[in-house]
This record gives C-alpha cells, structure tokens and sequence, in this order.
C-alpha cells in the first residue's frame, strides 16, 4: 500500500497494472498569483523559462483550473516558432495537451463530475487564448470539454480502477481531437447507434498518433466493413490489434498500393483520410478515384490535393468531395465538442479506446520547461513512429 502526494486524500493499492483507489475531496486548494512558464521571447530567441507568469484567478462558469503534471509535445510546438506561425504576441505560450488535478472550479462545473483534485486530461483548440497553454503549471479551461482519468469496476458497487495514468494521458488529447474531427465528416458520433449502410475506409498515415486513434474511432463507430490502413510494415500487428482490417506498407510504391487496394476491394473504396501531407493525400485521391459507383469523399488533416474547388467530377454520375480538418470545430461548436468527449469517455472506460501503447517521458532537473525543450528538439531531429512524446513537469 502506498500513499500518493496529490491534493486530495488517496489511498492506492496496486493490483497488477491498475490502480484501485478512494478518494474524498479537499475543502479548498491555495492557488499561487504566479507560476513558471516556458516562453517565446521572440522567434530567433530560444525558449526562455519564467517564474513570473500570473495565474488565472478568475474563472468563467463553466472553466477549470488544472495544475498541469504533464505535458504532451507536438510537431505545432517547434514549428510554430521555427516558421514563424500560430503567434501572435511575445512573449507567447506553446502547447496544446496536458493532464493534470482540477484545483479551481467556475460557479456551474458540475460539482460531482469534477471534485477538487480529480485527475484530468484536456486538448488545447482554443490556441489564441494564452490560458489555455500548457507549456506553464496551471492551464484554464472548459470543464465541459475535459476528459477524466477512464476507470472501470470490476464487480457492482467495487471501487474504480485506472485504465492508465497521467503520463500516458498527457499524449492524448490533440491527436484524439484531430482524428474525432477528421472521423467526423463520415461519421455523426450523437447518431451512432442508427443502422446505416457499411463502406470501406482506407487511412494514410496510420503510426501517426492521429491515425492510431482513427483506426480505433474508425472500428468502434461499426460504420465500415474493411479499414485498410497505410503504415510502416513493421506495426501491422499493433494496428490491426486496433481494428485494421488490412494493413499496406507505406514503402510500397504508388502503382503497388494501388494493386493491393484493388485486390483488397475489388469494388473500389468511397472514403479516405490522409494524416501526412499533399503528396500522400494526392496518392490517395487516385486510389479513390479508381472504382466504385457512389460518391467519393477525401478528408485530409494535413493539406489537400490542388483542385480548383473543393468539389471535383469524376465522371457524370458521382462526385469526388475533399474536406479539410479544423480542429477549431472542438471548441467552436460546443454540442459537437461536448458529444464527442462523452462519446470517447465510454469508450475509454469500456477499453475500446487507448492511449498509444508506446511512450517516451522527458525528465531534467534544473530550470522548468528543460524537459519540454528536450523532448521538442527530439520532437524536430528524430520524430517518432507509433510512439508519444510526453513531458513531466515534476522534478
């Protein structure tokens, strides 16, 4: 048995790789007027750190404040500042996902749902509003788009267990919201239980963390009959333990993708999605273009195919429909926001759903954000393949 030095009262045991505990909530939590903070002074200055960067003190009814205990890192973090994107003051505050304890509430949280200390896991859309950063110790925001740390009960009335802890959950939240927002124009996840016709779905880009959690929305949403998935070779069994049904490796060339497409669905395939680039989203509206008889739909996170209008004819009868992914949609369309959070939650909490199986945590002692500024330059000089980076802010 051992006790955990979080803001509320726990008492955990372990039981294999789960955590089973109780906890009650703490009266009040003392929130400090400053904290530290990982800035960008200006794009050719390195990341700086600071001690005195406030603390939102106010809250707005339906806001959080989460004490960030890890952070994780995208691609967005460095290249926002290498090619000069994405800000819009100095200094200026990167980062999108953390997870973290609730230790400040709005006056219409929901009390039950969100006690002081809860353990939590939040993306970022909102990237305008400094607040909302996690590259500092304390982020804000909407308690109605906050996931909580997944349990399960292995009996009626048991107490919970942890699916996965703060580390794994601190890499969920962007690439989980941009594979919702990509699924989301193939897929009404408010209208999933209806019965509708099943297609097939081919994704590019499927070791991205984006394409993992496709694949995984992808197969629980039942809406496809085949999902063909363009990865590296060497991660087909951890992809189809996912849900994909095919896997065809990315090295292949063009002409040879497109033989396995055919010979996989001989009757072609109406819906794609590409997490790499124009190039690959480009292959992939010639694999679609192929056969089939229906509409053709392409949704592409990255960049899309140079088209005219969005809308091509690729014959008489059908059209070819490209969709680009905004994630702003998360927060800026908050019943789909809302819906989509819960929708995932179940899914957690029953196991369909997982944080990528592989994770590298950053750790360094000495000045806050060192940890952050390691993982980044990794981030730029390495990238990973069907792994997560993540940070802890705890030295």
């Amino acid at each position: 048995m051992l006790k955990r030095s979080h803001n509320y009262s726990e008492v955990i045991v372990e039981e294999g790789r789960h955590l089973k505990y109780a906890k009650t909530e703490l009266s009040t939590i003392n929130i400090p007027k400053w904290q530290k903070a990982l800035v960008i002074e200006h794009f050719d200055k390195d990341l700086s750190f600071t001690a005195n960067n406030s603390v939102e003190q106010h809250l707005d009814d339906y806001e959080i404040l989460v004490k960030n205990k890890f952070v994780g890192l995208n691609h967005v973090d460095w290249k926002s500042k290498k090619y000069k994107f994405n800000i819009y003051t100095f200094p200026w505050i990167n980062g999108r996902e953390s997870s973290g304890i609730v230790v400040k509430r709005g006056s219409c949280v929901d009390r039950e749902r969100f006690p002081l200390g809860e353990e939590v896991f939040l993306a970022s859309t909102s990237y305008r509003i400094l607040k909302t950063s996690t590259f500092q110790e304390y982020t804000v925001f909407d308690s109605r788009l906050v996931w909580r740390l997944p349990q399960f009960s292995t009996t009626a009335g048991s107490l919970g267990f942890k699916r996965f802890g703060l580390e794994f959950a601190a890499g969920i939240g962007v690439a989980l919201v941009t594979a919702g927002s990509a699924l989301s124009h193939l897929v009404n996840y408010a209208d999933l239980p209806r019965c509708l016709p099943r297609s097939n779905l081919i994704i590019w880009g499927g070791t991205s963390c984006v394409g993992i959690y496709l694949t995984q929305l992808a197969t629980s949403s039942q809406r496809f009959d085949k999902i063909l998935v363009v990865a590296a070779e060497k991660h087909e069994t951890y992809l189809k333990e996912l849900g994909a049904t095919h896997v065809i490796d990315r090295h292949l060339k063009e002409e040879d993708i497109l033989d396995r497409v055919n010979q996989i669905c001989p009757q072609g395939i109406d819906y794609g999605i590409d997490v790499v680039s124009k190039k690959t989203a480009t292959h992939l509206m010639h694999i679609l273009q192929q056969k089939g008889k229906g509409d053709k739909k392409l949704v592409c996170v990255v960049d899309a195919p140079e088209l005219p209008t969005t809308t091509a004819a690729t014959n008489d009868t059908r059209k070819f429909i490209i969709e680009k992914v905004s994630i702003k949609k998360f927060h800026e369309d908050l019943e789909y926001g809302t819906t989509f959070v819960d929708y995932t939650s179940k899914l957690f909490e029953t196991g369909k759903l997982k944080p990528v199986q592989s994770l590298k945590i950053f750790k360094a002692l000495g000045n806050f954000g060192q940890c952050i500024k390691n993982g980044l330059l990794e981030l730029e000089e390495k990238g990973p393949s069907a792994e997560k980076y993540v940070a802890c802010l705890e030295t």
